[in-house]
């Protein structure tokens, strides 16, 4: 087991948005193979595992168009190189870690029942408290939270989910035919529905989202305009006026051929999941996919971009 500082953690997250548990545990035989690889590659990193052995025995992607995998590389403490020399043999200077090796699980709580006000018209609000909306506000009602542990991403206040709302806001148009991928609590197509969209179609490959994202559409009584299934991008029936994918980058980069697809000529790709540091290798193979950026925005380390499609 190799505990993590909290410098390493913090780097991690700045790097991909995403949060590394207090400690990675790998078996000692695949630790030892590890090395052993690493050492033969003529690294003085190491690779955490299996999949980043194979990035690190791959080329980069040529051109600059992203869509490889990325690592991110901490530096050991000495402790930590004393620990992995007396396992391995070996003496590294940094850990490699790309994001599909850590496993995430996410959880938002509501800190406080007060709305949260998101753009010029979105109110987002727990179930049940009171909210005095002017005539000018489209009020989305998410599920309390219960404490039970099955809380999905989007209760309105993270960054990324806020930046989405407001480049959905500016994007919709009233008929639009819209798909919003990876939902998790429904919050974006509750409110492309809000913002006058005639069709919206709610994905994701997790049963507790779909679980979640029909809860909060049947809270606000879109169930004939919002339809949530469990699945991906190839669950779609194309195309869509506008697409919001508010993924990970390397979900994205992944993605990036069949999100353009799924796209009509002249409509929208919305993202937001992108760290900073991120942002420029998704926004790469999304052009490359055939899309151009319109809009950029951040909103602290986040960033937020519309494509179009020609």
């Amino acid at each position: 087991m190799l505990r993590l500082t909290p410098a390493q953690k913090k780097h991690y997250g700045r790097q991909t948005g995403l949060s590394l548990p207090s400690s990675l545990t790998l078996p000692l035989a695949q630790l030892k193979l590890l090395s052993s690889v690493a050492t033969e590659a003529g690294s003085e990193s190491l690779p955490v595992s299996r999949s980043a052995v194979r990035q690190l025995l791959e080329p980069e992607p040529s051109g600059g168009q992203g869509g490889g995998p990325f690592a991110v590389e901490v530096a050991l403490t000495p402790a930590q190189q004393e620990q992995i020399g007396r396992a391995t043999g070996d003496v590294f200077a940094s850990l490699r870690i790309v994001p599909d090796d850590v496993t995430v699980t996410y959880h938002e709580a509501w800190d406080e029942a007060t709305p949260v006000r998101v753009g010029r018209t979105m109110v987002i609000k727990p179930a049940g408290e009171p909210h005095e909306a002017s005539d000018a506000d489209l009020v989305v009602e998410l599920p309390a939270g219960d404490g039970s542990g099955r809380g999905v991403f989007g209760t309105g206040r993270h960054p990324a989910t806020q930046l989405s709302l407001v480049l959905l806001e500016g994007h919709v148009r009233p008929g639009d035919r819209v798909l919003d991928l990876g939902t998790g609590s429904g919050i974006l197509a509750v409110a492309a529905a809000r913002f006058g969209a005639g069709e919206v179609l709610a994905l994701d490959i997790d049963a507790a989202a779909v679980a979640v994202a029909r809860e909060t559409v049947s809270l606000n009584g879109l169930a004939g305009v919002v339809e949530v299934a469990r699945g991906g991008v190839g669950s779609a029936v194309p195309p869509y006026d506008v697409v919001a994918a508010n993924v990970f980058p390397n979900v994205l980069i992944e993605l990036a051929p069949d999100l353009a697809a799924a796209v009509r000529s002249g409509g929208a790709l919305v993202t937001s999941g992108s760290v900073a540091a991120r942002a420029e290798g998704a926004a790469d193979a999304v052009c490359a996919a055939g899309l151009g950026l319109k809009e950029r925005r951040s909103q602290g380390d986040w960033v937020g971009m519309v494509f179009r499609k020609p």
